[in-house]
């Protein structure tokens, strides 16, 4: 997970250095929940246990929106780093407040049981291992 903004949304808000600096430059995030209507959570903080609670710029229910909503300017996003990395890379989005990450989200793979995998299946399990592994850190 990864705290990100635009470069034009920092550059109209400041870059918070802390989690004071949220409240106090008055930075609003895009809040996401699955479903309209539905209490967002509030910003994860590294422990997992405690959200910020901030104001929100926007509320959508949909992962796209969201990204969509971070690139354009409109709040800050904080979001898995397997989806924004491009963004992060081509200086699309620029990661602020990296010392208060969020824990990562886990990530299963489900199979009824380990005896008798076809070959499919265990290779489509050590590509998928291979494909996510690097960003699951």
């Amino acid at each position: 997970m990864v705290n990100a903004a635009s470069p034009g949304y920092l550059a109209r808000h400041g870059t918070p250095r802390s989690l004071e600096d949220l409240h106090r430059q008055g930075h609003r995030t895009i809040h996401y929940s699955r479903a309209l209507g539905a209490r967002p959570c509030g910003w994860e903080y590294p422990d997992g246990d405690d959200y910020a609670t901030l104001p929100g710029a926007l509320h959508v229910n949909s992962v796209q929106t969201y990204e969509a909503a971070g690139l354009a300017g409109i709040g800050l996003i904080q979001a898995a780093l397997t989806g924004m990395g491009r963004y992060l890379e081509s200086g699309a989005l620029v990661e602020v407040l990296p010392d208060f990450r969020p824990e990562p989200l886990d990530v299963s793979l489900v199979v009824a049981h380990r005896r008798n995998l076809s070959r499919r299946v265990r290779v489509f399990m050590s590509w998928i291992e291979g494909v996510l592994g690097p960003y699951l850190d």
